[in-house]
């Protein structure tokens, strides 16, 4: 793990291979509390540090097929990459159980008054109901409808993005171009796959059995839904 600055994204896992993952965290920018499980359950496990090593385990090593250690970023890919990686943090923390273990453990850590936990989370899942807002800021900004600074203004507005995170938001948009649909598109389409063959919140092991199946087998998005 290292902490780096100067980036686009917020965090990023290299796969080295041989089971062994580089998870860079940029830290110049504040990180709220939420996001200590978010990225390590997104970068680590059960994100991307699982997936990759399965992709090498189950393709690689067990079957030949070489073309597996060779990961395409921008590919189809990467919707059930980075789809798996946020829904895994669901999988990992389902229900409560999140909350929960965020007031308990970590707001002390971090010097937070536990009792404001319910309150920040409710404000949480109010604000990720607006993330497609930055889809929709990332096409108009693309197709040049819009100018960098009017991206970071729709940031702000529709997706209540604070105006640094905005900014470095549109920069993401720059480096990376369509690839933004892959977190929120591609976790509703896996969240619904594994929904759809019982892998619902209240049948956690049936979840983590068809969600581990997912993450070990060669699929399109196509196949998701």
């Amino acid at each position: 793990m290292e902490y780096v600055t100067g980036k686009s994204w917020s965090a990023y896992n290299w796969y080295k291979g041989q089971y062994h993952s580089l998870i860079q965290v940029n830290t110049e920018l504040p990180i709220s509390i939420d996001r200590a499980i978010d990225l390590a359950c997104h970068e680590g496990y059960p994100g991307h540090h699982v997936y990759n090593a399965l992709l090498e385990k189950t393709f690689v090593r067990d079957r030949g097929w070489v073309e597996f250690s060779v990961y395409p970023l921008f590919s189809p890919q990467s919707l059930i990459a980075e789809g798996t990686a946020n829904f895994g943090i669901e999988v990992a923390f389902p229900g409560d159980t999140r909350l929960a273990f965020e007031r308990d453990a970590l707001y002390p850590i971090a010097g937070f008054d536990p009792a404001s936990a319910t309150t920040f989370t409710a404000v949480q899942h109010l604000i990720d109901q607006l993330s497609y807002a930055g889809n929709e800021a990332a096409r108009r900004y693309l197709n040049a409808e819009i100018d960098r600074s009017q991206a970071a203004a729709w940031l702000q507005q529709f997706a209540m993005m604070p105006r640094d995170r905005a900014e470095q938001r549109v920069t993401f948009f720059d480096q990376y171009r369509s690839y933004v649909i892959n977190y929120n598109l591609g976790r509703d389409l896996v969240r619904s796959y594994i929904e759809r063959r019982g892998g619902t919140v209240d049948q956690p092991d049936v979840r983590w059995r068809e969600f581990g199946k997912l993450l070990a087998s060669p699929r399109l998005p196509s196949g998701l839904r």
